[in-house]
């Protein structure tokens, strides 16, 4: 049976997700954090080389990273499902969303949240931080006020692994106690809403409920 490796409080999320939008029958394992470092347990670095989550084992095969393992699924188990066919204008879309979300978009949300982890204010690292977010979520915007989803008017993989980077930046895919986050969601009323329609999902609200510590 496949194993889908969750480690909680991490981008495993979207592999759980995955898994129940398509209707697979699988093993959750989940594993948790240690409370004084926030690190991996041994429990996850027996089946990861690097301690990291999402990570899945299909028989003798192991699959990490969120992208390798969204795209190993679709190709064995998808049967056509949750991604574009590749000779439409919508994949393209697709495979630009589904790269952005761990590198363009990302990378403003990552900064944000270590700079106010480590309470770093210098002037140049937040401008460089508020301009990030105006480019990418501006961007995001337009796309989702033109059509429901980010490669159209279809729900794909490629909002599923956007809507993660999203959560972060809201301070709800890891919750901080007293860490709010400057992220201008709500200067994007469009951003918040197709949020609002991902979570509506009968299989984001199930995978979020398996997900719980």
């Amino acid at each position: 049976m496949l194993k889908v490796h969750h480690l909680v409080y991490s981008r495993s999320d979207r592999i759980v997700w995955l898994a129940e939008e398509l209707g697979l029958d699988y093993e959750l394992v989940k594993h948790h954090r240690d409370p004084q470092t926030f690190r991996s347990p041994p429990s996850l670095w027996a089946v990861s080389p690097m301690g990291k989550a999402p990570v899945i084992e299909d028989g003798a095969v192991t699959v990490c990273e969120s992208g390798a393992v969204v795209e190993y699924l679709l190709d064995h188990y998808g049967q056509g499902r949750l991604r574009p066919k590749t000779d439409t204008p919508e994949y393209v879309d697709y495979l630009h969303w589904m790269h952005a979300a761990e590198s363009t978009l990302m990378v403003p949300v990552l900064m944000d949240l270590l700079s106010k982890m480590t309470q770093v204010e210098a002037p140049l690292f937040k401008g460089f931080i508020d301009g990030e977010y105006k480019t990418v979520f501006d961007h995001l915007g337009k796309t989702v006020a033109k059509h429901p989803y980010l490669a159209g008017p279809d729900f794909t993989a490629a909002d599923i692994m956007v809507s993660y980077t999203l959560r972060m930046a809201d301070n709800t895919a890891i919750p901080m106690p007293g860490l709010q986050s400057a992220a201008p969601l709500a200067d994007h009323p469009e951003i918040t809403a197709y949020l609002n329609r991902l979570r509506a999902r009968p299989a984001f609200q199930r995978a979020e409920q398996k997900c719980q510590p």
